[in-house]
This record gives C-alpha cells, sequence and structure tokens, in this order.
C-alpha cells in the first residue's frame, strides 16, 4: 500500500471516531505533517524536480537582501558580539546556506549561534547532508519550543506561515458555518456544519457587510501561538518574515469568494486541495493585517511592510549584483537577470509576496533605504 493509501486509510478511521467528518484544520495537518506520511516528510518537494520553487531556488536574490536586512538589523542592536540567527522552515537548506556565505563576506561579528527549525524529519536529514558538506556549524532543531531564549537574536522564514493548517468557514444565511471534510462514495468532499459556528474568525463587519449571499474563506488560527513562541524565545532583536499574502481588506474583500486555498503539485496549481492527502502541498495565503495584530499582542512591534519587489530593488547587494550582471551581457548573467526579473516584477512573485520587519525589545527603527515603500499603515 503506498504512503498516500495509508495516509487516506488513517484520515478515514479519526473521521469515523469523529462521528463521519472532520474540520479542515485537522485533514490539512495530516495531509501535510503527518509523521512518515505527510506531504513534507515524504515528498521532493523544492527545486525543478519538486511540486513548486521557492525564491532560494531563483539564484542569490533572496538571500542578497536578507543579508543587507541582517546587516542593518545587527548595527541597529549595537553590532553585539553575541547575537544569534535563526531561520524557521528552511526546506532544502539552500538559502541559509547561501545566507551564511553572504554574511560571511561582509564586515560584522559572525553569529556566535545558527539555528535552523525544521519540522519534517527528511527536510533536516538533507539540511543535516548539506551544512556538513559546506562545513556550516548549524544546530538543527525540530521545534521552537528547543530554543532558550535570547538576547540579540535575528530571526526570518521564507514562506512559512502559508503552510499553517487553516480553519474554513462558509458565510450564508448571515453566519458563518465551519467547513470540515467528509466522505461521498469514498471520495473526500466540504461538509458544512449544521449550526453556526460558536468562535467566529475577527473579520471587519463593514467586509462581511459586502460579501454576497454564498462566501467561502479560511482564516489561520496559528499565528497567535507562532508569534507568542517567537516572543518566548526572543528577548531582544529581529524578526522578518517573507510570504505571499495579503491585507486583511484585501483578504476578504467581496470579489474573492472562494477564499486562497491552493494545492501544488508538478510545478502547477490546483484549487483541489481533497485529492489523495499527502500527494500535494497545501497553502494559503496570509492575512498580514491579522499576523500584525497577533506579534502587537506578543511585544513585537511592526516596522515595515512591503512588496517582495519593492524590497529587493532597493536593497543595495542586489542592485549592486544587478548593474553586475547587466554589464557582463552572458548567458549566465542573463539566466540569472531574469529570475530576478520573476522575484521582482509585480507579474511575478514581486507584488503578491511581501516583507514583514517585526522588533522587539530595542528602539528599531525602518532601514533607510526601506522607508518611503512602507505601507505598514493599510494593514
Amino acid at each position: 500500500m503506498s504512503k498516500e493509501n495509508r495516509l487516506t486509510d488513517i484520515i478515514r478511521q479519526r473521521m469515523d471516531r469523529a462521528g463521519g467528518s472532520l474540520p479542515f484544520e485537522q485533514f490539512m495537518q495530516a495531509a501535510l505533517y503527518e509523521p512518515g506520511l505527510g506531504y513534507y516528510d515524504t515528498k521532493t518537494v523544492f527545486g525543478e524536480k519538486g511540486d513548486f520553487v521557492t525564491a532560494s531556488e531563483l539564484g542569490p536574490w533572496l538571500s542578497l537582501a536578507m543579508a543587507d536586512l541582517i546587516y542593518n538589523a545587527w548595527q541597529q542592536m549595537d553590532e553585539p558580539n553575541d547575537w544569534v540567527l535563526i531561520e524557521q522552515g528552511s526546506g532544502s537548506g539552500q538559502q541559509l546556506a547561501a545566507l551564511l556565505d553572504i554574511l560571511d563576506q561582509l564586515s560584522m561579528h559572525p553569529p556566535v549561534m545558527v539555528i535552523s527549525v525544521e519540522h519534517c524529519a527528511q527536510l533536516r536529514e538533507r539540511q543535516s547532508q548539506l551544512y556538513a558538506e559546506r562545513h556550516l556549524d548549524v544546530r538543527l532543531v525540530a521545534s521552537l519550543d528547543e530554543i532558550e531564549a535570547s538576547e540579540h537574536v535575528i530571526y526570518y522564514s521564507n514562506e512559512l506561515p502559508d503552510a499553517f493548517p487553516v480553519s474554513c468557514f462558509h458565510y450564508k444565511d448571515g453566519d458563518f458555518y465551519e467547513r470540515s471534510v467528509g466522505l461521498q462514495e469514498d471520495v473526500f468532499c466540504w461538509i458544512d456544519a449544521e449550526q453556526p459556528m460558536q468562535q467566529k474568525p475577527d473579520i471587519a463587519p463593514e467586509l462581511i457587510e459586502a460579501w454576497p449571499e454564498s462566501y467561502k474563506s479560511e482564516w489561520n488560527p496559528a499565528l497567535s501561538g507562532w508569534q507568542r513562541q517567537l516572543s518566548g524565545i526572543i528577548k531582544s532583536g529581529f524578526i522578518f518574515t517573507v510570504d505571499y499574502g495579503y491585507s486583511h481588506q484585501e483578504y476578504y474583500r467581496q470579489a474573492r469568494v472562494e477564499g486562497s486555498l491552493l494545492a501544488h503539485i508538478g510545478q502547477s496549481a490546483t484549487d483541489d486541495v481533497l485529492v489523495l492527502p499527502g500527494s500535494r502541498d497545501i497553502t494559503a495565503h496570509v492575512d498580514f493585517t491579522a499576523l500584525v495584530q497577533a506579534g502587537r499582542e506578543s511585544d513585537l512591534m511592526p516596522l515595515v511592510w512591503m512588496s517582495q519587489g519593492g524590497w529587493l530593488a532597493q536593497s543595495p547587494s542586489v542592485q549592486s549584483l544587478i548593474q553586475s550582471l547587466a554589464a557582463q551581457n552572458d548567458a549566465v548573467s542573463m539566466h540569472l537577470l531574469a529570475h530576478a526579473k520573476r522575484m521582482l516584477m509585480p507579474f511575478g512573485m514581486g507584488e503578491v509576496f511581501k516583507l514583514l520587519v517585526q522588533s522587539k525589545g530595542i528602539d528599531a527603527k525602518t532601514p533607510d533605504y526601506l522607508q518611503q515603500f512602507d505601507h505598514l499603515d493599510v494593514l
């Protein structure tokens, strides 16, 4: 029996015990993270042979821009010798390895500890091999709970909260009904709860009033817990979050009647997220307004929210490499510049991907080169 079929049987057994259906949040948790069977534990996820390509597989651009942010953060922390670098959800580990190479070339004290937080055992093993080959001293942990609280912490993630399991709702007859997953003729299907939800998502009333009669979407209950965990291990420092998403107003706009749930398989996206759990990635866009609010409640202060395209275009290291490659005008340079265009332009990843900068415990400010591109006020 294939791993996907074994996972399907496990989900069916849980449905039976729960009375015939499971909240989508539990279905997504199993589909992505069931030990030894979930998508991230069994599939070749990243790169040209995987189901999708992340920014870290498109050249050095994200690592260069992140290095600029980290250098600025280190300076704002008064250039400590005892700072800690944490990456969560590193995937293949390529981005962290590239970033450490870039930081090694800057006039800054190296971190006293580098930590990679990766939930999936398969990906931790891949990272371990890569870091050993590159002679990089990286501590690998499975969760934030394994990290002790420290001063002078710089933390970053790329495409992390979009993979947190989400809860789904159907707004109809003037109320919210939770969407669960059940079985119909031996196929997973959507099921609306019979009774309205007791704990409803926190969505602005003026947005709800504009919705059509039938409106489906989701919200991410894991954001608050994640921000609390980060605040618990960061006594002072910075948090950089890169992911695709919207402001609250854009996320729940009138025309977005089916939410943002997507599955990724074979380099293609599909809205059929229930087929053969474990065979495909499942994601939802990030409500950055909710993320910022969750951060504030945990003493994480927002500094910047802006498009990835604007951030990369203004990063000094990115500008320098683009100018150098344009002057070379060879095949390799053109290939790298094509990747840069994909990451910077609005029709590629430049607009839907965002950068959120937060700080804790220090009198921090927005980097000078990003100030005029900050859109934090719209959240």
